[in-house]
């Protein structure tokens, strides 16, 4: 197992270079090559805010699936 530390590092790397991603391939969509660093960070705080919150409620969905089928299999098991 690698240092767990290094791998956190690693994955916020990664969601890091998944977000710029996404920005380029917008801009270039939209046939923007070039814009100010300004303007590509404040674009870059709020794909982080959404991150965040899109993060917040897969957690959520997940969380409510595994509720409903430890039910499921609960009153499954009962019967």
């Amino acid at each position: 197992m690698k240092n767990p530390t290094e791998e956190l590092l690693q994955l916020r790397n990664d969601i890091e270079q998944s977000q710029h991603d996404l920005i380029r391939d917008f801009l270039n969509y939209l046939n923007i090559y070039e814009i100010e660093e300004e303007i590509f960070q404040k674009m870059l705080q709020t794909l982080t805010k959404y991150t965040q919150h899109t993060f917040r409620i897969t957690k959520a969905i997940e969380t409510q699936e595994i509720i409903e089928l430890v039910l499921v299999n609960g009153i499954k098991n009962k019967q």
